[in-house]
């Protein structure tokens, strides 16, 4: 009989070594370890250009970030700072100085197309006619040239300055040694600069928060605004890295401490832990297998899942303690089996969503707590577990505790209180879906994120028209018919500001009569110039000639020239066969009315669309809510039914301690006004599921010390190692923390409440014949 149980257990050892090796190879090998929270989110599909916009809109805040740099000395502050940059291996690429910027192909690019490109300024003075002041500074420039290429022939009237300062933000100087901008009445200095590597690459940023961090020690009159995505990401890991150092540890020293006191033997102890760290290697050689890689939520969340199986542990090595040589594991068997049936049910029964992040963690929780019951079935029972005095006490004080609480909450009592928890959790219990719930950065990150963007002109493209056209010309052509409506919007303060393109490239239509009004200034004024300066009328000729040699400038030479590589994420090109796009973004505020005349204009034209990318995130953690909200219910019906087929009428003891916890967490959330989220909802699946076992373990041993020593150790475990984190700054670790405390501390009440109150004289320490009540 000792061989047949050995024999098992050595190939769950053996199934287990397997995992272990592959995790590690696989790991080794690079496998994805995912940290951005939108890799869980599903794909919106909405329209065949949308995902490709989305993706190259962040491109840049991912993969660069920018340093706004004060000092006494700049130019010394600044060569400091990159070079503590690139000593940390941070960054491909620096920029802070004017030739970092090669404006010297500017002329090369645009030069020749200089008679075709005039600013909305110099347009409107010339459709005036009143041309004589565009005469008195070209004569000026003549006698004192300035600009880049001022030349008497090929360009008298100074056009290609005129352009280049109408795309370039007329705050930047690049006349020194240094990009500077003035904010404030401060002189402050532009570093922009390219990531080596990935942005929610920890190695990286840990490098570059350190860099950083060493400068300012060695420059503490200096100081830095910073905008890109590796300084949110590094202040999120920060921040949970803090918090795991502390919440994280001293719940943990707290748990073993308990466990301690109660077992009085570390070997005890380490066979409860035991469970937790075979389920975790089997759930992440699944998962890597299914997946071809891991999100790092999902290793979180999904551990605290795999908690639940701390129960399975508990309540053996509980009913070893207390029963000694009498135990039995047949016994203890049926309650484990439907404690775990139940569980994976309900966590599992997620895999057949829509959702990418919910199958993921459901095949992670599921194979977890499948991993870690085979360990307690087939390992723990071949460990010896020492019989304690203290441990039979505590049994026997929280079995009076117990006694006193059993049979206060008859059905007729709790169908009543669920009815009207129901009724007001629907009534008034409101749903938040905003991107908060993600955020993670400090107040002072978010400050010169807000300072870095509005000062550059630019920002992350959150808010977008897509349009779409047969041909560039066509787009070019289509985002210049909406200038109109768009500047109408922004002079009503109905919107910030809007960037396109066509600011910088004009349709070939536009170029044509921009070509015709330097035609007419030309005539009009040039050979009046030329006479004033005293030069030969034989230029005026030459001048003319240009004219007539001038290209259209193009989107392609635009977007490969130096100024419109920052321009590159706002063209798609070809997005299917026959059609092109691009992105007008709307910068700054946009008021409610400019969404309804947006989403009004988007709805009577098929070739534009109007997108925001937080409401669509905003979006789909919604449809992520409602889907668990859905499925969970689903999973309690199955699971009612179930397990109706064993308990019969003791059914709703199973199912009440659960059940009303998640139902006192929703009524209690309604009446303070606190909106529910996803991440209340995932640590209502912990609830859940040692709600069910607390449930079925106290039906299963209903007259047995052991079951309700068990069950108050395994909520008090939990509370300590998840409850806590209601005390954490960041808002997804504290909604998941306030929602446990109060989710096990009903758990724990209610399944004492619930219970049939039973004789004196039919208790026991344990349960020779497993008989019910």
């Amino acid at each position: 009989m000792m061989r047949a149980t050995r024999l098992p257990a050595l190939l769950w050892c053996l199934v287990l070594m397997a995992c272990l090796a592959f995790s590690s190879v696989q790991l080794l090998r690079g496998a994805s370890l995912d940290t951005r929270i939108t890799a869980l989110l599903p794909e919106t599909h909405q329209s065949p250009g949308i995902d490709r916009a989305n993706d190259q809109l962040g491109a840049p805040f991912t993969h660069r970030f920018v340093l706004l740099l004060a000092a006494d000395q700049p130019g010394e502050a600044a060569d400091a700072l990159a070079q503590a940059l690139e000593r940390a291996d941070v960054v491909s690429e620096l920029r802070y100085r004017p030739g970092d910027y090669q404006l010297d192909s500017l002329l090369e690019v645009l030069g020749p197309s200089r008679y075709r490109l005039l600013s909305d300024d110099l347009r409107a003075t010339l459709d005036s006619g009143d041309s004589d002041e565009l005469r008195r500074q070209a004569l000026a420039s003549l006698v004192m040239p300035t600009g880049i290429d001022q030349h008497p022939v090929r360009d008298p009237f100074g056009l290609l300055n005129r352009w280049l300062d109408s795309q370039l933000s007329t705050r930047f100087d690049t006349r020194g040694d240094l990009v500077t901008l003035e904010v404030d009445g401060r002189t402050l200095v532009v570093m922009t600069a390219e990531l080596s590597g990935n942005a929610w690459d920890t190695g990286l940023q840990d490098r570059l928060t350190d860099a950083i961090n060493d400068f300012q020690g060695a420059h503490p009159d200096a100081q830095l605004w910073r905008s890109g995505m590796v300084f949110h990401a590094a202040d999120g890991a920060h921040q949970a890295r803090s918090e795991i150092s502390t919440i994280g540890l001293g719940s943990l020293i707290g748990v073993l401490l308990i466990l301690l006191v109660v077992f009085r033997s570390p070997v005890t102890i380490a066979t409860l832990l035991l469970p937790l760290a075979s389920g975790g290697v089997f759930a992440l050689a699944v998962t890597l297998w299914w997946f071809q890689g891991i999100h790092l939520l999902t290793i979180a969340f999904g551990s605290s899942l795999i908690g639940v199986a701390i129960d399975y542990a508990l309540h053996l090595q509980c009913a070893r303690t207390l029963a000694g040589h009498e135990f039995r594991l047949r016994r203890m068997l049926p309650g484990l089996a439907l404690g775990l049936v139940t569980s994976v049910m309900a966590y599992v029964v997620q895999a057949f969503t829509p959702m990418p992040g919910l199958r993921q963690m459901a095949v992670f929780a599921g194979c977890g707590l499948v991993g870690a019951w085979l360990t307690v079935v087939l390992w723990l029972p071949l460990m010896r577990v020492r019989t304690t005095p203290g441990t039979r006490k505590l049994a026997e004080r929280l079995w009076q505790v117990l006694t006193r609480l059993r049979g206060r909450l008859g059905p007729r009592t709790a169908l009543v209180l669920a009815l009207v928890a129901a009724a007001i959790a629907g009534l008034r219990l409101q749903g938040d879906d905003s991107l908060r719930l993600i955020n993670t950065s400090s107040q002072q990150l978010l400050g010169d994120e807000a300072l870095v963007q509005r000062e550059l002109g630019r920002d992350t493209g959150t808010v977008y028209l897509l349009v779409t056209a047969h041909d560039s010309e066509g787009f070019l052509g289509r985002v210049e018919s909406l200038d109109p409506m768009l500047d109408g919007l922004v002079e009503e303060n109905h919107l910030g500001g809007h960037t396109s393109l066509a600011d910088h490239v004009p349709s070939r239509a536009r170029q044509r009569a921009n070509l015709e009004r330097t035609r007419r200034l030309y005539q009009q004024q040039l050979d009046r110039v030329y006479a004033s300066a005293g030069l030969p009328p034989a230029l005026y000729e030459r001048a003319l000639e240009a004219l007539e040699h001038s290209p259209a400038l193009t989107l392609d030479q635009w977007l490969a020239s130096p100024l419109g590589e920052s321009d590159q994420r706002l063209w798609l090109g070809e997005i299917d066969r026959g059609r092109v796009g691009g992105m007008i973004t709307l910068n700054g505020g946009i008021d409610d009315h400019a969404r309804r005349q947006l989403a009004s204009l988007a709805r009577s034209d098929e070739h534009i669309e109007l997108v925001d990318r937080v409401e669509q995130i905003g979006e789909v953690l919604g449809k992520l809510r409602r889907q668990i909200a859905q499925w969970v219910a689903g999973a309690l019906v199955l699971l009612t039914l179930m397990l109706a087929l064993r308990y019969r009428r003791r059914t709703w003891r199973v199912i009440a301690p659960a059940g009303g916890a998640i139902l006192t967490v929703l009524t209690l959330y309604a009446l303070l006004g606190v909106p529910l989220n996803l991440f209340h909802q995932l640590a209502l699946l912990l609830v859940l599921g040692i709600g069910l076992d607390a449930g079925i373990f106290m039906q299963e041993h209903p007259r047995a010390h052991h079951a309700w020593l068990a069950i108050t150790l395994s909520i008090i475990s939990s509370l300590l190692a998840f409850g806590l984190l209601a005390f954490s700054a960041t808002p997804v670790l504290h909604h998941i923390g306030m929602t446990t405390l109060i989710g096990l501390a009903s758990v724990w009440l209610l399944t004492a409440l619930v219970q049939h109150r039973l004789p004196r004289d039919r208790t026991t320490p344990h349960d020779n014949d497993n008989a019910h009540e």
